[in-house]
């Protein structure tokens, strides 16, 4: 089971705290995994783990994956995209992620990641909270680190550079 963090969704008109869970679990008999999702759109989650499988080259094709947004909330936002993948990563690698890196951003069809808005805002609150690293699209990278936050803000172009700079 993977826990991640991720300061992406707007609850009003302030960034909210959002735990995000995953666990996997191998599938036998050669039958492709069941996927349950709870507080996630069930088909932006399923493009979350196509995206994974294709463009990140995570086997997950046999392994049942269960995604829950914790305390009964739902992320309708896209800005929860990338901590969704790093929940998922996280399970799948048996790679905690560090409880001080969130994770901001929308995943595209072809792996790569998008802005959000209110980039800043959520960054805000993201140092705020204390954390030391946040993870978000590369195009974002440097108007976020002039905010000057004592944050790192890490820019990543795809859901790969994301896997090979937080899991490896």
């Amino acid at each position: 089971m993977s826990l991640v963090f991720s300061k992406c969704v707007h609850r009003g008109s302030k960034p909210s705290l959002i735990p995000v869970r995953c666990s996997l679990a191998l599938c036998l008999h050669d039958s492709s995994g069941e996927r349950q999702f709870t507080g996630v759109d069930k088909s932006r989650a399923a493009l979350i783990i196509a995206v994974l499988i294709k463009q990140a080259g995570l086997k997950l094709q046999d392994h049942a994956i269960f995604v829950n947004v914790v305390s009964g909330v739902k992320l309708e936002d896209t800005a929860g995209d990338l901590a969704i993948a790093a929940s998922i990563c996280s399970s799948f690698l048996e790679f905690p992620v560090p409880n001080n890196i969130a994770f901001i951003g929308e995943i595209g069809l072809g792996g790569e990641l998008r802005p959000v808005p209110r980039m800043d805002k959520r960054v805000t609150a993201v140092a705020k909270l204390g954390y030391k690293k946040c993870i978000v699209p590369k195009s974002a990278e440097k108007s976020l680190a002039t905010l000057q936050l004592g944050l790192e803000i890490l820019g990543c172009k795809n859901l790969r550079e994301v896997i090979n700079s937080v899991f490896r």
